[in-house]
């Protein structure tokens, strides 16, 4: 599956919010589940920019860090 495309970078320090974060050197995927949490430097290489990819990127109906905690119910298909 392709990643969407995104503009949108963080650096290490920020608190961009919940996410995945692909670093901009070697592509190693950072998560962060709280928009309490510190981006880090990137593990492998230590570059400090990220792509950011976001819940919403994930899935449209995560609009808000309270959302990643407390997913909204998927709607079921109407299919009989």
């Amino acid at each position: 599956m392709a990643e969407p495309e995104t503009n949108k970078t963080a650096k290490a320090g920020e608190k961009p919010g919940p996410g995945r974060f692909i670093c901009i050197d070697c592509g190693r995927e950072v998560r962060i589940d709280s928009s309490d949490e510190d981006l880090v430097k990137c593990p492998t290489c230590a570059c400090e920019m990220y792509n950011c990819l976001p819940m919403t990127h994930i899935r449209p109906d995560i609009k808000t860090p309270e959302d990643v905690l407390n997913p909204p119910e998927r709607k079921k298909p109407e299919n009989h």
